[in-house]
């Protein structure tokens, strides 16, 4: 990423003496909240592709891993501007650097790691920033002594074999190629150590500044299983076994799908400046990935899945270790469902049903602008001494307001 990149979004706020290709230095905590209507967000392959539930309070669940395969095809088929990736099947246009993603479908981790382009990288990392002789790259390994091995006797533990001293850098090197090459390694982290030039190695073990929770719905949530058939045959082979068969309608084919009828979503993502700076993860990152989760399920859609971003708050502390706890940062922002009693339940006003229906049945509230701690809490405004440390900003935010009583009604 050149110097002087400029944020395209500018979602988040570059600090005064930073440019946008600095590792990010603040810490940020971020609220996200989907919604899902008569589809099934996530299905769990170990039952039948069911929607995930929680067994004792039956909440939806969502996983990490969902939400980042989401991520990362946003930045398969869009550049970090956000205009779309020419998508010719047969001169498919490749992500601009930086922001090429590792973990796609169909994959091999060792031939991406040892593509030619890494590699040269590497090399030029190896020299100009490590500082290394050019040369040590290609340097062979160092043999223990001279002659025939001995073998270790009895009792003794065998001395590990040498490297050369450059080969420590070689590794380094090569993780910051991939760093650099790959933006979901440089946010999410990832494991290298398996196979290619970084296998068994420390630096193959590579953490990301971002951590994305589980996402629950606020409450439970009424799975659906529909039957479905198709009337047609996939093979020859098949249209004889029907032709054969006595049994009316033999000829179609039978599916399921499984879905829930409605349910809010909440997770929650932690952003670590720490991991960003061993990583390389900038304020130009951080502005697009931002962005991405805003537009991560525009073309998510299928026939079974249908999720939809109500609610996304950012909290930008001041420092990096943070000016405040996250779970206080995270009690600011509320949302509930409305409801109402009825023969001694609790229901939902839409649905008069113990299951939400739509978004109109939850009310929430989030904090906007300065922030600042005092006495153990989270305040608005800025504290005695004029400063915000923490800002926080409603990206999006379409849940209902919370309704207050009137001032002076009863």
């Amino acid at each position: 990423m050149k110097s002087n990149e400029q944020l395209h979004h500018k979602l988040i706020a570059v600090p005064s003496g930073k440019q946008a290709s600095n590792p990010v230095a603040e810490r940020h905590e971020l609220v996200l909240f989907f919604d899902c209507a008569k589809s099934n967000p996530n299905g769990d392959p170990d039952t039948g592709n069911m929607p995930r539930v929680q067994p004792d309070s039956l909440k939806g669940l969502v996983t990490d891993v969902c939400l980042k395969r989401k991520i990362r095809n946003f930045f398969s088929q869009c550049r970090p501007d956000g205009s779309l990736l020419a998508s010719d099947p047969l001169n498919r246009e490749q992500p601009p650097a930086g922001y090429r993603i590792l973990i796609h479908e169909n994959a091999v981790i060792q031939q991406l790691m040892e593509a030619p382009e890494i590699e040269t990288e590497a090399r030029r990392i190896f020299a100009e920033d490590l500082k290394q002789d050019p040369k040590a790259w290609d340097a062979k390994k160092a043999k223990k002594g001279k002659g025939k091995k001995a073998e270790p006797e009895a009792g003794e533990v065998e001395a590990p074999e040498e490297v050369s001293p450059a080969d420590d850098a070689k590794k380094r090197a090569t993780q910051l190629a991939l760093l650099r090459a790959f933006f979901d390694l440089r946010a999410f982290g990832g494991v290298l150590s398996t196979e290619g030039p970084l296998k068994g190695s420390f630096y193959g073990q590579v953490r990301g500044p971002l951590q994305i929770t589980f996402a629950e719905s606020l409450d439970k949530v009424l799975p659906l299983d529909a039957t479905i058939t198709r009337c047609a045959v996939a093979s020859v082979k098949e249209q004889q076994q029907a032709a054969s068969s006595e049994e009316d309608g033999a000829n179609r084919t039978m599916g399921r799908k499984h879905s829930i009828d409605y349910g809010l979503y909440r997770c929650h993502i932690h952003f670590s400046p720490a991991f960003a700076a061993k990583t390389g993860f900038s304020y130009y990152d951080l502005d697009n990935f931002i962005f991405a989760l805003v537009h991560m399920f525009d073309d998510d859609h299928a026939a079974g899945r249908h999720l939809r971003l109500v609610g996304l708050v950012d909290f930008q502390h001041q420092s990096s270790l943070g000016n405040a706890p996250a779970h206080k940062l995270f009690e600011l922002v509320k949302a509930q469902g409305t409801t109402e009693e009825k023969d001694g339940k609790c229901v939902f006003k839409s649905s008069r049903s113990e299951f939400p229906r739509c978004l109109s049945d939850y009310s929430g509230e989030a904090p906007e602008g300065a922030l600042h701690m005092k006495d153990g809490k989270v305040l608005p405004g800025k504290n005695g001494e004029g400063v915000a440390v923490i800002e926080a900003r409603q990206i999006v935010w379409e849940i209902p307001s919370i309704p207050h009583p009137a001032a002076g009604g009863t």
